[in-house]
């Protein structure tokens, strides 16, 4: 997940409807911009100059561009706010139903205010969720950001215990707690399985995979974790499928490996991702 400005039914208005057919390729461009008519411009800048306001970035001029993003699978509106000299100090992005998917506010001077904790920082990200309008639930994970010495302040998503890989509610304040970014990811998912393969047989069918696929070399990878996640099929392990992950997210095994001896120069974790259903290897990571 990340904060994405440099790093975020096409049948809408003004979206030609070959577009939805049009896959991403790598090396391609992620998003390319798309028509919008008055009225859904209206909107959208309505929407990013009330939440600039609700956020303390507003400026005093701002342009929107419909976009489409084919590596996300979505269409949305880009709002970016300047101040009076004509300097950006704002971004927003919102789809085209009006949901929040990114706010930022650009600017900050290191050494603007006092370092706060991480007590104070998910205080600060609670009351940055709420007055973005994005409901939080449960004990949010704190981590420090790189850099400036900021906070992350992530609520996972949840759906029945399990991880949606990549959704829910990121907030990010700099050192002295002020607003930074808040990210919001909500995708769609595919039908559960009505039935499910145990964690041993997951366990078990990724084994012979790894044996396959990594021959001699299998014995320097050891599993460390098999849980359940729902997570966006890709081409991790099969070339030949489409660039991008799917647009629909599937209950999926995933059974990590960490490795040693000569692998461990070259990776230093994998993941395969099984299809909790019907077993079949949709995906995974590599961790180099």
């Amino acid at each position: 997940m990340l904060i994405p400005v440099a790093g975020l039914a096409v049948a809408a208005i003004g979206v030609p409807a070959s577009q939805g057919a049009d896959p991403f390729a790598a090396g391609q461009l992620s998003s390319r911009p798309v028509a919008i008519d008055a009225a859904a411009s209206d909107r959208a800048l309505n929407r990013g100059r009330d939440l600039g306001r609700a956020l303390g970035f507003g400026g005093v001029r701002d342009t929107v561009n419909r976009l489409d993003d084919r590596f996300d699978h979505r269409v949305y509106d880009e709002i970016a706010s300047f101040d009076v000299h004509g300097r950006q100090v704002g971004l927003t992005r919102f789809d085209t139903d009006g949901q929040l998917l990114l706010a930022l506010r650009l600017g900050w001077t290191p050494g603007a205010g006092r370092p706060i904790d991480a007590a104070a920082a998910s205080d600060k990200a609670a009351a940055i969720a709420r007055a973005a309008g994005l409901a939080i639930d449960g004990k949010p994970q704190i981590q420090r950001s790189n850099g400036a010495g900021g906070w992350i302040v992530r609520w996972p998503r949840l759906i029945d215990g399990v991880p949606v890989r990549g959704d829910g509610t990121r907030v990010t304040v700099w050192a002295d707690g002020s607003f930074h970014a808040v990210t919001r990811n909500e995708r769609s998912l595919a039908a559960r399985p009505a039935t499910t393969l145990s964690a041993e047989a997951a366990r078990t069918a990724v084994e012979r995979i790894v044996a396959n696929r990594f021959k001699a070399s299998a014995a320097d990878l050891a599993v460390v974790a098999v849980e359940q996640a729902w997570v966006a099929p890709n081409d991790t392990w099969e070339p030949a499928r489409p660039d991008a992950p799917d647009a629909a997210l599937r209950l999926a095994w995933v059974v990590r490996f960490q490795s040693s001896g000569s692998l461990a120069d070259r990776m230093r974790m994998v993941e395969f991702w099984l299809d909790a259903g019907d077993g079949a290897l949709i995906g995974g990571d590599i961790v180099e």
